[in-house]
Protein backbone atom coordinates (compact mmCIF):
# COMPACT_ATOMS: atom_id res chain seq x y z
CA UNK A 1 0.00 0.00 0.00
CA UNK A 2 1.47 3.07 -0.78
CA UNK A 3 1.23 6.46 0.75
CA UNK A 4 -1.75 7.93 -0.83
CA UNK A 5 -4.06 4.93 -0.78
CA UNK A 6 -2.33 4.85 3.63
CA UNK A 7 -3.43 8.90 3.74
CA UNK A 8 -6.63 8.24 1.75
CA UNK A 9 -7.29 5.55 4.21
CA UNK A 10 -6.53 7.33 7.26
CA UNK A 11 -8.91 10.45 5.80
CA UNK A 12 -11.82 8.11 5.52
CA UNK A 13 -11.78 7.03 8.78
CA UNK A 14 -11.36 10.50 10.43
CA UNK A 15 -14.42 11.45 8.16
CA UNK A 16 -16.44 8.29 9.48
CA UNK A 17 -15.88 8.80 12.91
CA UNK A 18 -16.40 12.56 12.86
CA UNK A 19 -19.95 11.50 10.75
CA UNK A 20 -21.59 9.14 13.36
CA UNK A 21 -20.44 11.45 16.09
CA UNK A 22 -22.20 14.42 14.61
CA UNK A 23 -24.74 12.24 14.01
CA UNK A 24 -25.46 11.17 17.38
CA UNK A 25 -25.30 14.13 18.80
CA UNK A 26 -28.37 15.42 16.43
CA UNK A 27 -30.24 12.53 17.10
CA UNK A 28 -29.67 12.95 21.16
CA UNK A 29 -28.81 16.22 21.98
CA UNK A 30 -30.28 19.28 20.13
CA UNK A 31 -34.11 18.19 21.70
CA UNK A 32 -32.50 18.79 25.03
CA UNK A 33 -31.39 22.60 24.63
CA UNK A 34 -35.19 23.31 24.05
CA UNK A 35 -36.16 21.68 27.50
CA UNK A 36 -33.43 23.45 29.18
CA UNK A 37 -33.02 26.61 27.62
CA UNK A 38 -36.40 27.47 27.76
CA UNK A 39 -38.36 27.82 31.29
CA UNK A 40 -41.60 28.08 32.93
CA UNK A 41 -43.43 26.94 35.98
CA UNK A 42 -42.27 23.34 35.46
CA UNK A 43 -38.84 24.00 37.06
CA UNK A 44 -40.87 24.22 40.16
CA UNK A 45 -42.72 20.72 39.96
CA UNK A 46 -40.13 18.57 40.54
CA UNK A 47 -41.89 16.68 43.62
CA UNK A 48 -38.03 16.50 45.11
CA UNK A 49 -37.34 20.06 44.57
CA UNK A 50 -41.10 20.83 45.96
CA UNK A 51 -39.64 19.06 49.17
CA UNK A 52 -36.93 21.02 49.44
CA UNK A 53 -38.23 23.97 49.04
CA UNK A 54 -41.29 23.20 51.63
CA UNK A 55 -44.88 23.77 50.92
CA UNK A 56 -45.31 25.61 54.29
CA UNK A 57 -43.25 27.36 57.37
CA UNK A 58 -43.05 24.05 59.32
CA UNK A 59 -40.75 22.14 56.68
CA UNK A 60 -37.47 22.18 54.09
CA UNK A 61 -35.90 25.61 53.60
CA UNK A 62 -38.97 27.63 54.55
CA UNK A 63 -38.69 25.90 58.41
CA UNK A 64 -35.01 27.07 58.19
CA UNK A 65 -35.80 30.90 57.19
CA UNK A 66 -38.39 30.95 59.59
CA UNK A 67 -36.50 29.67 62.12
CA UNK A 68 -33.57 32.44 61.21
CA UNK A 69 -36.24 35.23 62.11
CA UNK A 70 -35.39 34.75 66.10
CA UNK A 71 -31.94 35.10 65.28
CA UNK A 72 -32.65 38.31 63.52
CA UNK A 73 -34.81 39.69 65.97
CA UNK A 74 -32.11 38.91 68.98
CA UNK A 75 -29.17 40.58 66.14
CA UNK A 76 -31.16 43.39 66.02
CA UNK A 77 -32.00 44.08 70.20
CA UNK A 78 -28.13 43.65 70.60
CA UNK A 79 -27.43 45.73 67.80
CA UNK A 80 -29.62 48.57 68.92
CA UNK A 81 -28.83 48.27 72.29
CA UNK A 82 -24.69 48.92 71.41
CA UNK A 83 -25.36 51.72 69.07
CA UNK A 84 -26.88 53.63 72.42
CA UNK A 85 -22.72 52.87 73.77
CA UNK A 86 -21.05 53.95 70.37
CA UNK A 87 -23.44 56.63 68.85
CA UNK A 88 -23.59 55.19 65.37
CA UNK A 89 -26.74 54.94 63.62
CA UNK A 90 -29.30 52.12 64.00
CA UNK A 91 -32.83 51.02 62.30
CA UNK A 92 -35.29 51.88 64.21
CA UNK A 93 -37.59 49.67 66.09
CA UNK A 94 -40.62 50.62 64.37
CA UNK A 95 -39.11 50.40 60.72
CA UNK A 96 -37.26 47.38 61.94
CA UNK A 97 -40.82 45.21 62.90
CA UNK A 98 -42.46 47.27 59.89
CA UNK A 99 -39.68 45.57 57.91
CA UNK A 100 -40.19 42.52 59.42
CA UNK A 101 -44.00 41.76 59.24
CA UNK A 102 -43.60 42.33 55.77
CA UNK A 103 -40.84 40.33 54.26
CA UNK A 104 -41.40 37.51 56.38
CA UNK A 105 -45.06 37.60 54.72
CA UNK A 106 -43.17 37.67 51.15
CA UNK A 107 -40.35 35.28 52.30
CA UNK A 108 -43.35 32.61 52.91
CA UNK A 109 -44.56 33.49 49.29
CA UNK A 110 -41.14 33.21 47.72
CA UNK A 111 -41.69 29.99 45.66
CA UNK A 112 -44.94 31.86 44.58
CA UNK A 113 -42.84 34.91 43.52
CA UNK A 114 -40.20 32.99 41.72
CA UNK A 115 -43.20 31.34 39.64
CA UNK A 116 -44.72 34.07 38.85
CA UNK A 117 -41.71 36.30 37.90
CA UNK A 118 -40.41 32.86 35.41
CA UNK A 119 -43.95 32.39 33.98
CA UNK A 120 -43.95 35.98 32.86
CA UNK A 121 -40.41 35.31 31.63
CA UNK A 122 -41.85 32.00 30.02
CA UNK A 123 -44.39 34.42 28.59
CA UNK A 124 -42.99 36.60 26.35
CA UNK A 125 -40.00 34.31 24.67
CA UNK A 126 -43.08 32.23 24.09
CA UNK A 127 -44.56 35.52 21.97
CA UNK A 128 -41.46 35.78 20.10
CA UNK A 129 -41.49 32.14 19.33
CA UNK A 130 -45.18 32.16 18.33
CA UNK A 131 -44.00 35.89 16.21
CA UNK A 132 -41.24 33.79 14.67
CA UNK A 133 -43.72 30.68 13.73
CA UNK A 134 -46.22 32.89 12.55
CA UNK A 135 -43.75 35.07 10.22
CA UNK A 136 -41.81 31.66 8.96
CA UNK A 137 -44.33 29.04 9.00
CA UNK A 138 -41.93 26.62 11.36
CA UNK A 139 -41.57 25.88 14.94
CA UNK A 140 -38.82 28.47 16.66
CA UNK A 141 -36.47 26.06 18.11
CA UNK A 142 -32.64 24.52 18.37
CA UNK A 143 -34.07 21.73 16.97
CA UNK A 144 -35.25 22.92 13.62
CA UNK A 145 -32.51 25.36 13.57
CA UNK A 146 -29.92 22.31 13.29
CA UNK A 147 -32.14 20.82 10.44
CA UNK A 148 -32.14 24.14 9.04
CA UNK A 149 -28.38 24.14 8.92
CA UNK A 150 -27.70 20.46 8.22
CA UNK A 151 -29.76 21.03 4.80
CA UNK A 152 -27.07 23.95 4.04
CA UNK A 153 -23.73 21.69 5.09
CA UNK A 154 -24.69 18.22 5.23
CA UNK A 155 -26.26 16.06 2.87
CA UNK A 156 -25.86 12.57 3.72
CA UNK A 157 -23.50 10.68 6.70
CA UNK A 158 -21.39 9.27 3.27
CA UNK A 159 -20.85 12.48 2.07
CA UNK A 160 -19.28 14.05 4.74
CA UNK A 161 -15.78 15.56 4.64
CA UNK A 162 -14.25 17.05 7.70
CA UNK A 163 -11.27 18.50 5.58
CA UNK A 164 -13.88 20.68 3.28
CA UNK A 165 -15.70 24.18 4.02
CA UNK A 166 -19.02 22.51 4.79
CA UNK A 167 -17.49 20.05 6.94
CA UNK A 168 -15.76 22.59 8.96
CA UNK A 169 -18.90 24.67 9.26
CA UNK A 170 -20.61 21.79 10.32
CA UNK A 171 -17.59 20.95 13.14
CA UNK A 172 -17.70 24.20 14.28
CA UNK A 173 -21.98 24.23 14.97
CA UNK A 174 -21.88 20.57 16.70
CA UNK A 175 -19.49 21.92 19.10
CA UNK A 176 -20.81 24.94 19.43
CA UNK A 177 -24.72 23.48 20.35
CA UNK A 178 -22.48 20.77 22.71
CA UNK A 179 -21.13 24.34 24.08
CA UNK A 180 -24.57 25.29 24.55
CA UNK A 181 -25.72 22.58 26.15
CA UNK A 182 -23.27 22.52 29.15
CA UNK A 183 -24.11 26.06 29.38
CA UNK A 184 -27.65 26.32 29.94
CA UNK A 185 -27.57 23.28 32.05
CA UNK A 186 -25.29 25.19 34.22
CA UNK A 187 -27.99 28.26 33.98
CA UNK A 188 -30.87 25.75 34.61
CA UNK A 189 -29.05 24.58 37.84
CA UNK A 190 -28.25 28.05 38.63
CA UNK A 191 -31.51 28.77 38.28
CA UNK A 192 -32.52 26.37 40.73
CA UNK A 193 -29.85 27.04 43.05
CA UNK A 194 -31.46 30.85 43.32
CA UNK A 195 -34.91 29.56 43.45
CA UNK A 196 -33.94 27.58 46.77
CA UNK A 197 -32.04 30.68 48.09
CA UNK A 198 -35.09 32.84 47.53
CA UNK A 199 -36.74 33.09 51.00
CA UNK A 200 -33.03 34.31 52.72
CA UNK A 201 -32.63 36.48 49.77
CA UNK A 202 -35.38 38.01 51.10
CA UNK A 203 -34.89 37.69 54.44
CA UNK A 204 -31.74 40.02 54.43
CA UNK A 205 -34.03 42.92 53.18
CA UNK A 206 -35.12 43.11 56.96
CA UNK A 207 -31.83 44.89 58.16
CA UNK A 208 -30.27 47.58 56.23
CA UNK A 209 -26.68 45.76 56.44
CA UNK A 210 -27.68 42.80 54.64
CA UNK A 211 -29.92 44.32 52.01
CA UNK A 212 -26.64 43.57 49.70
CA UNK A 213 -27.17 40.47 49.12
CA UNK A 214 -31.20 40.67 48.17
CA UNK A 215 -30.05 43.31 45.38
CA UNK A 216 -27.33 40.75 44.36
CA UNK A 217 -29.78 37.93 43.91
CA UNK A 218 -32.19 39.43 42.31
CA UNK A 219 -29.78 40.86 39.78
CA UNK A 220 -28.71 37.49 38.78
CA UNK A 221 -31.98 35.79 39.19
CA UNK A 222 -33.60 38.30 36.14
CA UNK A 223 -30.51 38.28 34.18
CA UNK A 224 -30.28 34.46 33.94
CA UNK A 225 -34.26 34.62 33.50
CA UNK A 226 -33.89 37.04 30.55
CA UNK A 227 -31.09 35.19 28.71
CA UNK A 228 -34.11 33.22 27.13
CA UNK A 229 -35.94 35.82 25.55
CA UNK A 230 -32.40 37.22 23.84
CA UNK A 231 -31.71 33.70 22.94
CA UNK A 232 -35.63 33.69 21.58
CA UNK A 233 -34.35 37.11 19.53
CA UNK A 234 -31.76 35.50 18.01
CA UNK A 235 -33.38 31.99 17.07
CA UNK A 236 -35.87 34.37 15.12
CA UNK A 237 -33.18 36.52 13.38
CA UNK A 238 -31.64 32.77 12.57
CA UNK A 239 -34.94 31.38 10.86
CA UNK A 240 -35.57 35.14 9.00
CA UNK A 241 -32.47 34.50 6.81
CA UNK A 242 -32.73 33.83 3.36
CA UNK A 243 -30.17 34.17 0.87
CA UNK A 244 -30.38 31.46 -1.87
CA UNK A 245 -27.56 33.11 -4.24
CA UNK A 246 -24.99 32.39 -1.82
CA UNK A 247 -24.03 29.50 0.25
CA UNK A 248 -21.41 30.07 1.65
CA UNK A 249 -22.60 33.53 3.44
CA UNK A 250 -25.67 31.93 4.54
CA UNK A 251 -23.49 29.25 6.02
CA UNK A 252 -20.97 31.91 7.68
CA UNK A 253 -24.40 33.79 8.71
CA UNK A 254 -25.67 30.00 10.46
CA UNK A 255 -22.12 30.08 12.54
CA UNK A 256 -22.02 34.06 13.47
CA UNK A 257 -25.76 33.08 14.99
CA UNK A 258 -24.54 29.90 16.78
CA UNK A 259 -21.59 32.42 18.25
CA UNK A 260 -23.68 34.84 19.55
CA UNK A 261 -26.23 31.93 20.99
CA UNK A 262 -22.45 31.19 22.53
CA UNK A 263 -21.99 34.84 23.98
CA UNK A 264 -25.71 35.32 25.08
CA UNK A 265 -24.71 34.84 28.82
CA UNK A 266 -21.57 37.69 28.75
CA UNK A 267 -23.94 40.21 26.60
CA UNK A 268 -26.30 39.92 29.38
CA UNK A 269 -23.66 40.08 31.97
CA UNK A 270 -22.44 43.11 30.49
CA UNK A 271 -25.59 44.58 30.65
CA UNK A 272 -27.54 43.72 33.63
CA UNK A 273 -24.36 42.30 35.72
CA UNK A 274 -24.86 38.79 37.57
CA UNK A 275 -23.07 35.58 37.19
CA UNK A 276 -21.71 34.56 34.14
CA UNK A 277 -22.38 30.38 32.79
CA UNK A 278 -20.23 30.27 30.19
CA UNK A 279 -18.16 27.31 30.08
CA UNK A 280 -15.08 28.95 28.94
CA UNK A 281 -15.10 31.63 31.43
CA UNK A 282 -14.13 31.40 35.67
CA UNK A 283 -17.18 30.95 37.31
CA UNK A 284 -17.14 33.93 39.88
CA UNK A 285 -19.40 34.05 42.98
CA UNK A 286 -22.29 36.83 43.02
CA UNK A 287 -21.04 40.19 42.63
CA UNK A 288 -22.29 43.94 43.21
CA UNK A 289 -21.70 46.20 40.42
Amino acid sequence: MNDKNIAESIFNIINSLFSKLFSSIDNNIYGILDKITFLDKEILEGENFQKILGDSFSNGILLICNSLVFGIIIFFAVNYLFSHFTLSKSQTPSQFFFKLVIFVILMNSSVWICSEIINLVSLVSDQIIVLGKNLFNQEISFSNFITLINKEVYVSENEFNAFSFEGIVKSFTSIGFINLVFTYSLRYILIQILIIICPFAILTLILDKTEWFFKSWIKIFISLLLEQIFIAIILLLAFSIDIQNNPILKQLLYIGIIFALMRTNNYMYQLFGGLTTTISSNISGFTKK
